[in-house]
């Protein structure tokens, strides 16, 4: 028997993925705020945001705790609740396909979108909190999992498999463009929001190409290890080195990319519509009132925390 909510029309795909993306969010914030209030009944004062009297191996381990469920549970809720069956999250091994050119073309785009956050960030006067690691031992290897591993495979479990999945049966084109706004919103923060629509985008077209999440997985670890490796050297290697490392990256991924899509489409004749399946355009999914008010739910909040930060 067909449960209920089972829709593949677009209206009923889109508000889906927006109660997941707001589910998502509110997982964050329960869990954060539970694990607050539990260390501050073990330790008076104590929190997340000011673990007195706690490890820093403790800290890192509740923090990682909390991005596993928070990326897991909309995933089972959503499994649970509408049509979205474990096939359509796609976790099977991709067909042939080309790592090198995703690889290049897929950091391409995330230095570009790094390059214009951060050009609009200082032409609106907005500073980023500068994240920090461990210097070694097991509590980099926690960080490691939290900023790198965990974001890799949970956000492209998430987004390009069971929010793409539900998306699918619309077209291509919504199934990768739906999911890639509030992947990039979800982020909070404006010059981050850019990056992450862009690559959101393009890990959105490589899981339709390839009929797997698997490689997207890939590039967004590799992706999060540079810019995890880059962080570790400016605050432990003193000098340029950090510096000259990331101006490089920032350089050369753009222009690679523009010459190999130039190339590819140009003297290969490759189409990166090839692979797509047609359906509604990707602007109907404002059709959808509750997608529409969760795009501006976050809007909002990304204009709060990075104009206005506390």
């Amino acid at each position: 028997m067909q449960r209920i909510g089972k829709t593949r029309g677009i209206k009923g795909a889109a508000s889906w993925c927006a109660f997941a993306a707001i589910l998502y969010l509110l997982c964050q914030y329960a869990l954060q705020t539970l694990a607050s209030y539990c260390m501050g009944l073990q330790i008076e004062g104590a929190s997340l945001e000011n673990p007195i009297g706690y490890t820093q191996l403790a800290v890192q381990a509740i923090r990682l705790g909390i991005g596993v469920l928070a990326l897991v549970l909309p995933v089972i809720w959503l499994l649970e609740v509408t049509r979205l069956g474990l096939d359509d999250l796609r976790l099977t091994r991709p067909p042939q396909w080309s790592p090198v050119f995703c690889l290049i073309i897929f950091l391409g785009l995330a230095n570009f979108g790094n390059v214009l956050g951060a050009l609009i960030s200082r032409l609106l006067g907005l500073h980023s909190q500068a994240t920090q690691l461990p210097a070694g031992g097991i509590e980099l290897v926690l960080s490691f999992c939290t900023l790198c591993l965990l974001p890799a495979l949970g956000e492209e479990l998430l987004f390009r498999g069971a929010l793409q999945g539900l998306m699918r049966p619309c077209g291509s084109g919504v199934a990768i463009i739906g999911p890639a706004l509030l992947f990039a919103l979800l982020h909070l923060d404006l010059s981050q929001a850019i990056t992450a629509f862009l690559g959101g985008v393009f890990l959105g077209w490589l899981a339709e190409r390839t009929g797997s999440v698997l490689p997207g997985m890939l590039l967004h670890l590799i992706n999060n290890i540079i810019a995890f490796a880059v962080i570790y050297l400016q605050l432990y290697e003193p000098g340029t080195i950090a510096t000259v490392i990331e101006l490089a990256i920032l350089l050369v991924f753009p222009i690679g990319a523009v010459w190999l899509v130039w190339r590819a489409v140009s003297r290969q004749g490759f189409s990166f519509t090839a692979g797509m399946h047609p359906g509604v355009e990707p602007y109907a999914v404002f059709s959808s009132p509750a997608y529409t008010l969760a795009v501006l739910v976050l809007v909002g909040m990304t204009i709060w925390q990075t104009l206005m930060p506390s």
